[in-house]
């Protein structure tokens, strides 16, 4: 799991260290630009939200005096990877599988382009960055349909970010193999007609607007020709292996039945009915093909992982992942600590488990980015090893020095978690453990540890954190309250870093009192608790009331985040939800359950929470 997933109270209780900002990618670009682009004079109503990721509290770049051992996920529009002396880095490389990987040196959509424009709500949300095989794939499929029918132009949905990871629109598209096409349609008199977004089309393959909404008058039917002569271009090209183009059942029968009418090559036929699927357990996808590749060499190179069904269209590069591996495990030896470091860091990408228990011996180097990146590792290749992990990592937190490295082996022992994780942190919080950033940014490392603790859901560390208010460090302080605020879903104070003696006395006092009232209590009992005395009717943390953990979300930061938690517990689904706008994680919740209401027998979702709306982006 991803470390900025899984230790989110770290980034949350940082924030008077580091500040959230959005994502780089969302560059910004004349309107002449967005016009040609985007292929429309008027870009039409989206969402503007900025994704904001909050960052946990590191140094800056490598430099001669300084380093840093970068997020292995993305949090800018250009992560950092672990390259291999002299590997290519022109090349994109998706990483990890389409729910939980990011993309690395992604290939931008070739806009302007004669045959491909992006929807306007879509473009708006600058997700035009994908793989350079999913680029020439799409283009390939664009000129052929052009060839066969004259002006015609493939209109484009979501794609991934510059970066890749998570998006509040879909539960993929986080590597860059994922992209999203709207459908040809013609208008009620069988021209070539323009979706003003992607609507669902029902059985027979039109839309019909309904009255009194934006879409009433409008009519939009299926055109099986360009839409054929579109998979037609997606089969005949040899730019990527094809895992699915998802669509409904109805619209996949229209297409196919056309092409068995038009004389179509029987083994194009025959491989259109191998990747054209309707997904189970998600939406049809009556709006739009949802296009699915397999990782190519360069990504299996990298550290990309196939999911889900093999066809015949699948093409295994085993060996070439397993040929990357050896070399990453032979520069493990190299005299170089960069060299070393960057050996771990491609492994652990890599997700060379195997090589774990190699890595840890590394957690006594002599170089402290060499200690860090296999602190981290660790924290990753957990599995059947995790207690063995977790015992190294807890004895070089007793002797570890650097703050860098020390900062790493709390995330790790909060990511790994068991009881000998949470002594270690707790033992942590007992004194004092200044650490400085580039001799200028000073803090407390406990705060980490807290963080980390409030991960594990660790109760007991709660009058350890209360008596830590008492601390002199502002910034402790204030950090402090915010790991009692997300462990507990309850407030008393709102200013522990300006408010004088008497007044932080006081809110110490009701926190005292809150816990020796409540400490018999389970977390449950106290999240509900915290959501009911904000003024929300949340009696129990149950599917039955989820649209009102829902209307948490966009509340303080402890009531937003034990609602995602929440949510994220209930459905056993870990997006990334936290490190996003609050605005854009309630979207996402909001659109999962309504999509999925008779899968989990939630009541119907209120009107005004609705993300189905017709003004609403899908």
């Amino acid at each position: 799991m991803k470390l900025l997933t899984k230790l989110v109270p770290l980034a949350l209780l940082a924030s008077s260290i580091t500040c959230a900002a959005p994502n780089q990618h969302q560059t910004e670009l004349t309107q002449q630009e967005l016009e040609e682009m985007a292929g429309e004079s008027s870009l039409g109503r989206a969402n503007k939200a900025a994704v904001v990721v909050s960052q946990l509290p590191q140094p800056p770049q490598l430099t001669s005096e300084t380093w840093l051992l970068p997020a292995l996920t993305q949090d800018s529009g250009q992560p950092h990877y672990p390259y291999l002396p002299d590997e290519d880095r022109g090349q994109s490389r998706s990483i990890g599988d389409v729910v939980d990987g990011y993309l690395v040196n992604a290939a931008r959509l070739p806009l302007p382009h004669p045959h491909l424009v992006v929807l306007p709500i879509q473009f708006q949300r600058r997700l035009l960055y994908t793989t350079d095989e999913m680029v020439e794939l799409i283009t390939d499929a664009a000129n052929h349909v052009a060839r066969s029918f004259e002006g015609a132009v493939v209109h484009l949905g979501n794609f991934s970010a510059e970066g890749g990871g998570d998006i509040p629109y879909s539960v993929s598209h986080n590597s860059g193999r994922d992209a999203d096409i709207a459908f040809f349609v013609n208008d009620a008199e069988g021209n070539p007609a323009i979706l003003p977004d992607l609507l669902p089309l029902d059985d027979e393959g039109k839309f019909i607007g309904a009255p009194d909404t934006p879409y009433e008058g409008h009519a939009y039917f299926f055109d099986p020709a360009r839409n054929w002569a579109f998979i037609e271009g997606l089969l005949l090209s040899d730019a990527a292996a094809i895992q699915f183009v998802f669509v409904s059942n109805p619209l996949r029968n229209l297409l196919l039945e056309y092409a068995r009418q038009s004389n179509a090559d029987p083994k194009l036929i025959a491989r259109a009915r191998t990747i054209l699927v309707q997904p189970g357990g998600a939406l049809p996808h009556d709006d739009h093909f949802h296009i699915r590749t397999y990782c190519s060499e360069i990504d299996m190179r990298s550290g990309c992982k196939d999911t889900g069904r093999i066809t015949s269209e699948f093409r295994s590069f085993n060996k070439a992942r397993n040929q990357t591996i050896a070399r990453a495990q032979k520069l493990l030896k190299n005299p170089d600590p960069a060299v070393r470091t960057t050996a771990i860091q491609r492994l652990t990408v890599m997700q060379a488990h195997n090589t774990g228990r190699e890595i840890a011996k590394y957690l006594d180097d002599p170089d402290p980015r060499v200690r860090a990146a296999s602190a981290r590792a660790l924290a990753k290749f957990a599995g059947n090893h995790a207690q063995t992990y977790t015992r190294a990592l807890a004895r070089q937190l007793t002797n570890e020095q650097h703050p860098h490295v020390v900062a790493e082996i709390l995330g790790a022992l909060g990511s790994l978690g068991g009881s000998t994780a949470s002594d270690a942190l707790r033992q942590f919080l007992h004194q004092p453990q200044p650490v400085s950033l580039l001799d200028t940014l000073f803090f407390d490392a406990r705060t980490i540890a807290a963080g980390a603790l409030v991960a594990l859901e660790d109760t007991r560390t709660i009058p350890a954190l209360i008596t830590m208010l008492n601390d002199d460090n502002a910034d402790l302080r204030t950090q402090t309250a915010r790991a009692l605020q997300m462990l507990t879903n309850h407030q008393f104070g709102t200013n522990w870093h300006a408010d004088d003696a008497e007044t932080r006395q006081q809110h110490i006092n009701a926190w005292q009192s809150w816990y020796e009232t409540h400490k018999t209590m389970t977390r449950d009992q106290w999240i509900a608790l915290g959501f009911q005395q904000a003024g929300f009717d949340i009696p129990r943390l149950t599917f039955e009331f989820v649209w009102e953990i829902c209307r948490a979300i966009s509340h303080e930061d402890h009531l937003s985040y034990n609602a995602q938690r929440t949510l994220m517990r209930l459905t056993n689904r870990q997006p990334n939800s936290l490190a996003w706008s609050k605005e854009d994680a309630s979207f996402y919740w909001r659109r999962w359950f309504e999509r999925r209401t008779a899968q989990y027998g939630t009541p119907p979702i209120p009107i005004e929470l609705s993300t189905l709306q017709p003004e609403t982006p899908y």
